[in-house]
């Protein structure tokens, strides 16, 4: 029996254990590489933004099953019930008595605009489009928030390279160290040579411990991005397809403009608001027209005395008969004066659509800039990366050579840590300029119309 004890006492401990962890660091896979389109889903699925934005279309889809109802007449039903004592109004006799009566009245009546200047009609088309403009917004949040995570997911990639060059040149610097240590002990080398080789190695070693706290921040950038655990590790996935081509067909920023003001949300969006708040401004000009509705009730009622009198009143079946009224009525509502709220309306909402409208041209006019932009800096990386790369080969060359004169005595150590800081600047402009490369490409796809999601 104790034993069956224990055992049900450790079940409930890791029941309780699973439980009050949290589920979402209970998904994760330490061990796991980290994609770039990995990171871009998990900042979707768990980032505020995304989930505030669904929360503002459900918004959006009540408000427009809200204006779909606005064409169905307006239905309610009362019922009422009245106790009366001392002197009172019979309701039967209609004459004034000193006993208690009790009545109560049933009624269902129903109402419809049947014109008030196209409100219901535009209301529903507003809604319609707001909700449709809702999608537009959740796919720019979505949209905006990839591109965040795929600069912070190429800084990190950069700060992983630079890492890497900085190391390679620490340890360069480490092993000319211990050569200029073997040099000086044979006489070859002064204890000048061998004082700045151990200042270059505690220089390499500081900037590659500066790589290192660098990368350590971009990291925490990206988990901030993504909404991801801070305490957990992150592994990115380096493998990334480092494809610059610097021979591409030249793209037409114009052609890509054109296009892109059709489908991109940011284009949709303003030009979505602009045509709600033209409907908005056509409402408000109709309302100073006269409005018509029309009404229509049934009621009927039933009453009885108490006290002496009571059981003298007629049966209920009768009285609810008899006492049935029907009512239809129609009301036109002429508008005379109303300190001008109608045309103050009015002049608020053509401003309003105004407003709208320089800012429909105002976003197109920063759209085609954009485009603009990002097909320059393409173009301009691809350039600097022909030119980086040829530096880079050159430099390292010049090192080698440099180096190998060192060994010999022919240059002194300044010379040889000038050649190795212009090899590692040339790595690093090759790095930059590859990276800002695949960015401005993505963004340029993403101007095409390829989602930065299903890109490659």
């Amino acid at each position: 029996m104790r034993k069956v004890f224990l055992v049900i006492l450790f079940i409930a401990c890791q029941v309780i254990k699973l439980f009050a962890q949290d589920p979402s660091a209970a998904q994760i896979d330490s061990g796991k590489l980290w994609s770039l389109k990995d990171c871009m889903l998990y900042a979707i699925d768990n980032s505020s933004k995304t989930k505030i934005q669904a929360a503002y279309n459900d918004d959006k889809r009540l408000d427009y099953r809200q204006a779909y109802l606005g064409w169905v007449p307006s239905i309610e039903g009362s019922v009422t019930g009245n106790t009366s004592f001392g002197r009172s109004l019979d309701p039967e006799t209609n004459i004034y008595t000193t006993s208690g009566s009790f009545s109560n009245n049933y009624s269902v009546g129903a109402g419809y605009t049947i014109f008030n200047g196209f409100q219901v009609v535009n209301n529903f088309r507003v809604s319609k489009m707001a909700k449709e403009t809702g999608i537009q917004e959740y796919q720019q949040v979505q949209d905006d928030l990839c591109l965040q995570v795929i600069q912070a997911y190429f800084n990190v990639i950069h700060k992983i390279g630079l890492v890497k060059i900085s190391g390679e040149q620490l340890e360069e610097s480490q092993k000319n160290l211990k050569k200029t240590q073997m040099m000086t002990e044979l006489g070859l080398k002064g204890q000048a040579d061998l004082l700045q080789v151990e200042a270059q190695v505690a220089t390499n070693d500081f900037n590659h411990v500066k790589a290192q706290n660098n990368l350590a921040n971009d990291i925490t950038t990206l988990k901030g991005l993504m909404f991801y655990p801070v305490n957990e590790p992150l592994q990115i996935d380096t493998n990334i397809v480092w494809i610059v081509d610097p021979y591409f067909e030249k793209e037409s920023s114009d052609s890509i403009y054109t296009a892109a003001k059709t489908f991109l949300p940011a284009a949709k969006i303003v030009e979505s608001q602009f045509k709600q708040s033209k409907l908005a401004y056509q409402t408000a000009t109709l309302q100073i027209l006269p409005s018509l509705t029309a009404s229509a009730s049934i009621s009927t009622g039933y009453a009885t005395p108490m006290g002496e009198s009571a059981g003298t009143a007629k049966p209920f079946g009768e009285q609810f008969k008899n006492k049935m009224g029907e009512y239809v009525g129609l009301s036109l509502n002429i508008p005379i004066f109303d300190g001008l709220y109608r045309w103050n309306q009015k002049g608020k909402r053509k401003n309003q659509m105004l407003r709208a409208q320089y800012q429909q041209e105002q976003k197109l006019q920063e759209i085609e800039t954009e485009i603009q932009r990002a097909v320059q800096d393409m173009e301009g990386a691809a350039k600097e990366y022909i030119q980086a790369d040829r530096r880079a080969q050159a430099q390292e060359m010049a090192y080698r050579a440099n180096k190998k004169k060192y060994d010999e005595g022919l240059i002194g150590v300044i010379e040889l840590q000038t050649s190795s800081n212009q090899l590692l600047t040339s790595k690093v402009e090759k790095l930059n300029s590859a990276l800002t490369y695949l960015l401005k490409a993505k963004v340029v796809k993403y101007y095409k119309g390829i989602t930065y999601l299903d890109q490659e």
